[in-house]
C-alpha cells in the first residue's frame, strides 16, 4: 500500500511547476507539456491537478487492481493540495488486465490534454499496451504492481523491449523473482545446489506477459544447478 500511496504522490507533485499567477507576458508559448524532460505542466488558478487511475477493477483479477485505486484514491485525499491546486482522479478507468481494454482506456485518457500522469495499468499485459500511448504526450505512468522485465530492463543497464520513458513501477522486477524461485527449488537448506531437477507449468499464451516468469525460472535454473 505504502508503494501505492507513494505512486500517487509522485504523479500529483509532477505538477510543482503549476502556474501560479507569475507573469509570462515576456514567455514564449509553450506546448502543451512543455519542453522539459517529461514536459512541464502549467494549471490556471481554480484549476485542479488532473490526474487518472488505470487499474483492474472488475472480472476476476480486480482483487489486484481495486485495491490500487483505493490505494490511488487514499494517497489523494490524504496528501490534499499540491501548491495549492487540488488533485483530481476523474474518471477510474479499467484496463481489464488485458492489452485491448488497455489500449482503449489509454487512448481516451490521452484524449484529455489536461491530464498529466497515469497510476497503473494493474497487470503488465496491459501496460505494455498503454505505456507508449500514455507517455506519447508525454505523462507520467506509474505502475503499482507490473512486474514483467521488458517493461523496465534486464538489471544490466539494457532497456527492455516494451520500455517506454515516463514509465516507471513501484513493483519489482520479475527477474528478481525468477531467480529466487530457481534457487529454491534447485538448492537444499545448506546451498547444494544441482542434486534436482526443474519442470516449469505455465499457460502458453504469447499475449501473457506474466508467462515470461516462467522463461525467467527457465534461465536461471541452470545458475541454481539444475
Amino acid at each position: 500500500m505504502a508503494a501505492i500511496l507513494g505512486a500517487a504522490l509522485i504523479v500529483a507533485l509532477a505538477a510543482a511547476a503549476c502556474s501560479g499567477g507569475a507573469d509570462t507576458a515576456h514567455a514564449p508559448e509553450p506546448d502543451h507539456l512543455g519542453d522539459g524532460p517529461l514536459g512541464t505542466v502549467e494549471v490556471d488558478p481554480g484549476d485542479a491537478v488532473q490526474i487518472r487511475s488505470l487499474n483492474t477493477i472488475a472480472g476476476d483479477v480486480a482483487y489486484l487492481g481495486i485495491p490500487n485505486q483505493r490505494g490511488v484514491e487514499l494517497a489523494v485525499a490524504d496528501f490534499g493540495p499540491v501548491h495549492g491546486f487540488d488533485v483530481d482522479l476523474g474518471t477510474r478507468y479499467d484496463d481489464l488486465c488485458w492489452s485491448d481494454g488497455a489500449q482503449a482506456a489509454a487512448q481516451t485518457i490521452v484524449a484529455d490534454e489536461d491530464v498529466i500522469g497515469v497510476i497503473g495499468p494493474s497487470c503488465s499485459t496491459a501496460a505494455v499496451a498503454a505505456s507508449p500511448i500514455v507517455t506519447a504526450p508525454p505523462m507520467v505512468l506509474i505502475a503499482p504492481s507490473n512486474t514483467s522485465p521488458t517493461l523496465t530492463s534486464d538489471l544490466a543497464g539494457n532497456p527492455g523491449l516494451n520500455h517506454s520513458v515516463g514509465y516507471y513501477r513501484t513493483s519489482n522486477n520479475g527477474l528478481f523473482v525468477g531467480e529466487t524461485m530457481a534457487r529454491f527449488v534447485n538448492c537444499d537448506s545448506f546451498g547444494d545446489c544441482g542434486s534436482q531437477k526443474t519442470t516449469v507449468i505455465h499457460h502458453l499464451d504469447p499475449d501473457d506477459i506474466e508467462a515470461s516468469l516462467a522463461n525467467i525460472v527457465f534461465e536461471f535454473s541452470p545458475q541454481a544447478g539444475a
